[in-house]
């Protein structure tokens, strides 16, 4: 049976849409029961306890001393999944135990992750502790885990669900990767997974249930995949969070969320603000968030925490820019790995910001600071590149590693680092050659207008969307759009029939979007209700060029980005490129971007070098050879070389390295305007013309403004054109969020760079 079969069937017995029916196929749910299932999760479908090893042992071990009295600490990790962890632990023991129940995470900054000899040492001596349990930690702690109970006299218990190295600690120990008895046993719960299921041991499912919404924040949290187990735990855990369970995390909702709260809330913006406090404060505060209930206190808690995250999103944004500022001059062709060190970085910070770059690069990135004499480094990888396992090779440089396949820590001294830093690469660039910088742009269905809203509420029945279930991406076509402003001006949105569009932080694209040029639309849709109204909306993901745009794209370009600050060019020197040094250039896979400002010349360059092309700036930074038509805004910022095809109108400068612009004779682009060059008299008609229509109307687009304009005055688009952006350079009018003539300044024509440069030659 083919998948056509497959989602047929699938529409017929569950009365879904093809579009619904089509994802479930493709994501492995190709019979009616698998679809069902994963359609309405069950709490029954969870693996049966009896399928794990060890996890009797320690609830026996726990049973015990919550019945003796027997003091018990909860040793966890600093991020969310630990500290979700300690809390659901520590909040079902502490209610039943007759004797203390403690808690114990290490600071991020002072200690690091991870069972520790200092801490066992200061447990010890701080409090009558006679079980220690982790939790999210511990599982390569074999050294520590044999001084605790020799030493210390602790009964250690471990629960994670890290991978495990060669030998495991000498107690009992439940982690779904070694402790899975059967086939069937699900292996990649969380920390707090794993404390849930601790929970459900000790006292049943209605136990257990009392804590999925903390389960749910760290499964979320910890980018396990979304599907088994996890999707169950988080489906349910979502469903406690929106019915206001439990008071902290309610608080902390409403500061921060409008509406229904989903996994990408809990992704971006709820599982965010737990790790800031371990990143930037004490993590150990927050468990109080989960189990504690008197208002005040707990409104001042958000309050810290919320304060905690915009110092962690300054730390970040300041540690990108420096990493950004870094790697201008990085060598993309020998590190496929980015990997980079410097002493005074935020440690709280690094996997964020690896994060970020892997987003911007999409290539796996380690970032290192310097922590109490040694490095410390934190990595983050792309799909198909095992980043645990490339910094396995380079072990031997190491003091400490460790993680999982997309993200890993690691300890290093610093004379070591070049060493690490270059065994790293070469074994992925054996392995894993340059399929690390083709990250394919993935498309789960192209749409031809607006999804129904009963489409779109079907589809809501896919969530949680997470690690292994990714949100559907939608895909849509289109030439001629019309986005507008709104917020603060930075994002746009438009409206396609019942479906509005948004694009957050895209306002630069906005004539591009509302351009003739052949664009696909890659969307994120979503259910929403605004005033009663039921509506699909979509999220821009991104957005690529289907072709090159039409040559009105081109020469408007040409004349809004030619630069004003023509002024720096004169202390530019152009240096001419021969054809021998074009065919040494255009083989070398990373470093030399290609500049075309007219399509005919894009088109072919393209075939004379044998490179691709993208308009405006493609997707990401990583600075592959290729040729970019009209570049927009830091798409040029990563290459070694960059090499005009044509000289610009002006504005030089902002293509030089080290005072140098290399121009390669295709085109003379000043010739493309100067036979459109208007008349004194066409610009004078073409200013009153403006200023008539900009005073009875208000227009934040130049297309819409010359369309008015045209059917009172003749004139050709493109002398409209150079007439209005000449009218700019003189300030005799802006163009910001809307068009407005300036009146009461004289000015000469002559004055503007752009005039004589086309009217003057």
């Amino acid at each position: 049976m083919d998948d056509r079969e497959k989602s047929f069937i699938l529409q017929k017995e569950l009365a879904l849409d093809p579009i619904v029916a089509d994802l479930l196929v493709k994501r492995g749910f190709g019979d009616v029961d698998s679809a069902r299932a994963f359609l309405h999760p069950s709490l029954a479908s969870l693996t049966p306890l009896s399928d794990y090893d060890g996890i009797d042992e320690i609830a026996q071990r726990l049973r015990a001393a919550v019945d003796s009295g027997e003091s018990i600490v909860i040793y966890g990790d600093y991020d969310c999944d630990g500290v979700c962890a300690v809390s659901i632990l520590y909040g079902y023991l502490s209610k039943v135990s007759k004797g203390k129940v403690n808690y114990y995470i290490p600071n991020r900054h002072s200690e690091g992750y991870g069972i520790s000899v200092p801490a066992l040492e200061y447990i010890a001596e701080n409090t009558d502790a006679q079980v220690v349990i982790s939790v999210d930690c511990g599982i390569n702690s074999v050294e520590e885990v044999d001084y605790a109970q020799q030493e210390l006299g602790f009964d250690m218990l471990i629960t994670d669900h890290h991978q495990p190295g060669e030998k495991l600690p000498d107690c009992p120990v439940f982690n779904p990767h070694v402790s899975a008895r059967t086939q069937n046993a699900f292996r990649d719960l969380c920390g707090a997974g794993v404390a849930l299921r601790i929970v459900e041991a000790l006292a049943g499912q209605d136990e257990s249930k009392k804590y999925y919404d903390i389960a749910a924040l760290a499964t979320v949290a910890d980018v396990v995949p979304l599907v088994g187990d996890n999707r169950v735990i988080t489906y349910y855990g979502l469903v406690s969070i929106n019915k206001k369970y439990r008071r902290g995390i309610n608080l902390l909702v409403d500061s921060c969320i409008k509406g229904s709260v989903t996994s990408s809330d809990i992704a971006f913006r709820l599982a965010p603000r737990i790790n800031a406090m371990g990143r930037v404060k004490d993590a150990n505060e927050v468990v109080q968030l989960f189990v504690e209930n008197d208002l005040f206190l707990l409104k001042c808690l958000v309050d810290e925490i919320n304060k905690a995250n915009d110092v962690r999103q300054q730390l970040t944004d300041d540690l990108t820019e420096d990493c950004l500022e870094k790697l201008r001059d990085y060598d993309f062709e020998n590190n496929l790995f980015i990997v980079l060190y410097a002493p005074y970085w935020d440690d709280g910070v690094l996997g964020i910001t690896a994060s970020r770059l892997v987003g911007l690069f999409s290539r796996p990135v380690i970032l290192f600071t310097k922590n109490k004499g040694v490095l410390k480094g934190s990595g983050r990888s792309v799909a198909g590149v095992n980043i645990l396992d490339c910094v396995k090779q380079a072990s031997c440089f190491l003091t400490r590693f460790g993680g999982h396949p997309m993200a890993c820590g690691v300890g290093l001294e610093e004379d070591k680092f070049d060493d690490f830093r270059n065994t790293l690469n070469a074994y992925a660039k054996e392995v894993y050659g340059n399929v690390i910088s083709k990250q394919e742009r993935a498309c789960d269905c192209v749409i031809n207008g607006p999804v129904a809203i009963e489409v779109t509420k079907q589809l809501m029945m896919l969530q949680p969307f997470g690690e292994g279930n990714p949100a559907p991406v939608f895909a849509v076509d289109e030439k001629k759009c019309s986005f507008v402003p709104f917020g603060d001006g930075s994002h746009l949105k438009s409206r396609l029939k019942n479906m509005e569009i948004l694009g957050f932080g895209m306002s630069e694209d906005k004539e591009y979007f509302n351009s003739d040029a052949e664009k696909r639309f890659y969307l994120d849709i979503s259910y929403s209700v605004f005033n009663n109204v039921e509506r699909t909306q979509a999220v821009i993901r991104n957005v690529l060029p289907l072709g090159l745009p039409d040559d009105d794209v081109c020469y408007e370009y040409n004349l809004k980005n030619r630069g004003l600050a023509s002024e720096k060019d004169k202390d530019i020197q152009i240096v001419g490129i021969d054809e021998k040094e074009l065919e040494r250039l255009k083989n070398k896979p990373y470093g030399v971007c290609f500049v075309a400002f007219d399509k005919k010349t894009a088109e072919r360059a393209a075939e004379l070098l044998g490179l691709s092309v993208v308009f405006g700036k493609g997707e990401g930074k990583l600075p592959e050879t290729r040729i970019i038509l009209c570049p927009s805004k830091g798409s040029t910022d990563f290459y070694s070389d960059i090499i005009l095809l044509g000289k610009p109108l002006a504005g030089i400068n902002r293509f030089a390295i080290k005072d140098k612009v290399c121009v390669a004779p295709f085109t003379d682009i000043s010739a493309l305007y100067r036979e459109n060059a208007p008349t004194y008299e066409e610009f004078g008609r073409v200013f009153k013309a403006i200023r008539g229509k900009t005073g009875q109307h208000r227009y934040n687009d130049v297309a819409a403004l010359y369309a008015d304009i045209a059917v009172d005055c003749e004139v050709d688009k493109r002398k409209f054109l150079i007439c209005f952006y000449v009218f700019e350079e003189l300030g005799l009018l802006s163009y910001g969020s809307d068009i407005r003539c300036i009146g009461g300044k004289k000015v000469e024509l002559s004055d503007s760079s752009l005039y004589r440069e086309i009217c003057i030659g």
